[in-house]
């Protein structure tokens, strides 16, 4: 057992003493307490070098969906409602290949169920940001692309443990 192994190990609480009544929901989780296990989700060393892939993963992805984006509306003058839905779509498959393959390193699992998970975090992330750009924008008046980058830093964390956990199982 490494030194980092011995520092992620959970300590289970102790037990209850008896004869003492404590609320259900008080009652110790032998595996110890949720915001321990919080804690050591958030210091585990894996989950650190997942979370830095997360995010270069995340900057290719919006780099395709805007240079896709550009393409269809500029080269191929295709409708810039159509462009956003199809870019939107190149940035997801590409966020999902790299997220699958390096990230989480999860190409052992089934790909389909792995592809409907990603894509329903990814519409619920895209939902989300877009309910927090529309917020800044309503409180702040901020310019408008500034406004849907803070609100897609501010929706990454919920995202890459959605992904992780379930979209990938990691």
């Amino acid at each position: 057992m490494s030194v980092t192994d011995e520092f992620a190990t959970v300590v289970p609480p102790p037990n209850p003493v008896a004869g003492h009544h404590h609320h259900p929901n008080l009652t110790p989780d032998p595996e110890g307490t949720r915001l321990q296990q919080a804690l050591d989700f958030v210091r585990h060393p894996n989950n650190h070098k997942q979370a830095f892939r997360f995010v270069c993963v995340g900057g290719s992805g919006y780099v395709v969906t805007t240079v896709t984006f550009a393409l269809l509306v500029h080269a191929a003058g295709i409708n810039d409602t159509v462009s956003f839905v199809l870019s939107s779509l190149a940035g997801m498959a590409n966020n999902f290949w790299w997220n699958r393959s390096w990230t989480f390193d999860a190409t052992h699992h089934h790909i389909g169920k792995q592809g409907v998970r990603f894509l329903t975090v990814a519409c619920l992330v895209a939902l989300t940001a877009y309910g927090v750009y529309e917020l800044l924008l309503s409180l702040t008046g901020m310019e408008k692309v500034l406004a849907e980058g803070i609100a897609y830093i501010l929706v990454t964390p919920f995202s890459f443990i959605a992904q992780k956990l379930w979209s990938f199982k990691s």
